[in-house]
């Protein structure tokens, strides 16, 4: 063997750049540090398990709760909207409940036009009822329920005005539409009322012949045929006086 071959020093081979290119092994290393904390086993990187770092999550931002809860209350308003109805207690009217929804007793014409297949006779409600509350005027509310029709009197029934009579009451209310058979206990009941006054008006709020009260709307009239429909449709054509506090007394009794 050749002498020289076997003085000759080793050469050093060098690699270009700062750096050597990492083999599979460091690259599986590196990633393996940057997902989890490593502990180095016989040689080999083992990711340990990612708990408190894992479970610690980022919280939602103010914009992002409000959003949601603003969200959320849109959704149970637009819900309670489409599903609002009221449980009818011991004491409720119509006209009450429309106060304490609306702030008008006077719109108490809306519940009654949205619950008309329930309610027959707006003056009788039963406890435990439930009622349908309409945000706005149903459409099948017409002017009728705020503004009955009056009749215009005619140069014949001219004289069923100012102060009436019993016999003048009842043809007042034969002229207005009601039942003939009910004319002499209506007649009773507005003398009692009223005596037969046109224009009386009581401390309580209540017009005319029969005292219909204020809560009833433009119901509540001094204009005759007008005041004698309101009774007919309250008394529901003279089959329930009770709305009356002269009958449900009896004070009605013996006036004509």
């Amino acid at each position: 063997m050749d002498s020289s071959h076997l003085h000759r020093r080793p050469r050093k081979i060098r690699r270009t750049g700062r750096h050597s290119t990492p083999s599979q092994v460091e690259k599986a290393a590196g990633k393996a540090g940057k997902a989890a904390p490593a502990v180095a086993i016989a040689g080999a990187l083992v990711a340990l398990p990612q708990s408190a770092h894992a479970e610690a999550k980022a919280p939602a931002t103010a914009t992002t709760v409000t959003e949601q809860a603003h969200t959320a209350a849109l959704v149970k308003t637009t819900a309670k909207q489409a599903t609002r109805t009221y449980t009818v207690r011991r004491g409720d009217t119509l006209s009450g409940i429309a106060a304490k929804f609306y702030h008008n007793s006077s719109r108490w014409t809306w519940i009654y036009a949205a619950n008309r297949s329930k309610i027959h006779n707006p003056n009788a409600i039963y406890v435990g009822e439930k009622l349908t509350i309409p945000y706005h005027a149903p459409a099948s509310y017409t002017a009728r329920h705020a503004k009955p029709q009056l009749t215009v009197l005619t140069s014949s029934a001219k004289k069923l005005s100012g102060n009436l009579s019993c016999s003048g009451l009842e043809a007042l209310w034969k002229a207005a539409g009601g039942r003939t058979s009910a004319a002499f206990m209506a007649a009773e009941i507005a003398m009692a009322e009223s005596g037969g006054r046109q224009y009386a008006h009581s401390p309580t709020n209540d017009y005319g012949y029969w005292q219909i009260n204020g809560v009833h709307g433009a119901m509540a009239t001094y204009n005759p045929i007008g005041n004698a429909k309101a009774a007919i449709a309250i008394s529901s054509n003279g089959t329930n006086w009770r709305p009356w506090t002269t009958y449900v007394t009896g004070a009605y009794g013996g006036r004509c």
